[in-house]
């Protein structure tokens, strides 16, 4: 079985509104999650969808599965304080609830609501390979790395050896699961945001699923109005052929 674990407990505080979380904004008159969640249900290759969701927003998220009818989606649990404490919730819900260690785990961000289902399902093939899997965009631009207000020519970086890092991740569950158990408590040398650092923290090595740059994170009012219009252009290219 392939399992997804959609993050959704963001509060959106740099969005600027009256309060509502990003994911359940609407764009064409459907929430963001919706369209994130819609992605998985097409995808073949996954079986069951589990949402880690805000406590104060669960009676609402569990509303919206019913009335788009995402079937793959089989619970909203509450997430946690924090992206890795969510994933946590995530790998303790599918593991009551008969996951194997040999199950590949998908982990995506809920308001990356333009990934695209090729891209899911090569995460997929990957992690089933390899054990692991990390959607990454090549940047488009020369990148310069340097904690000083200057830069010298060895920390310019070659752009075509350079990557930003989007989602989803996949792992292997027992990678996963090892993974949480040898950072636990872990804060150095960098804080261990997600899933990918923690595993390669441990000394692993983790594989790339290149991305076309299309799958934007909604996090600020300017990438709503950019979703809506990427949403229409991907409209017109079916209605028009285009």
């Amino acid at each position: 079985m392939n399992y997804a674990i959609i993050l959704a407990g963001g509060v959106g505080q740099r969005m600027r509104n009256s309060g509502m979380p990003k994911q359940f904004l609407k764009v064409f008159g459907k929430p963001i999650i919706v369209y994130t969640l819609e992605r998985f249900e097409e995808c073949h290759d996954i079986g069951r969808v589990v949402v880690a969701c805000n406590a104060s927003w669960i009676e609402h998220m569990n509303s919206l599965v019913e009335k788009y009818d995402l079937r793959k989606t089989v619970a909203v649990i509450s997430g946690g304080k924090d992206r890795q404490r969510s994933i946590e919730n995530g790998l303790r819900w599918i593991g009551e609830n008969g996951a194997q260690d040999s199950d590949i785990v998908v982990i995506h961000d809920g308001v990356r609501p333009l990934i695209q289902e090729n891209i899911i399902s090569e995460n997929v093939r990957v992690a089933r390979k390899y054990g692991s899997a990390m959607t990454v965009r090549p940047v488009i631009e020369s990148v310069v790395v340097t904690d000083k207000d200057c830069a010298a020519f060895q920390d310019f970086k070659k752009r075509d050896d350079t990557y930003s890092l989007t989602s989803p991740q996949t792992f292997r569950l027992d990678l996963l699961k090892m993974t949480y158990q040898g950072i636990e408590g872990v804060e150095q040398p960098i804080p261990l945001l997600d899933a990918v650092l923690g595993y390669t923290y441990l000394g692993n090595n983790v594989h790339l699923v290149k991305e076309n740059n299309q799958n934007i994170k909604i996090t600020t009012p300017e990438d709503f109005y950019i979703l809506k219009a990427m949403l229409e252009l991907e409209e017109n290219r079916c209605v028009f052929g285009l």
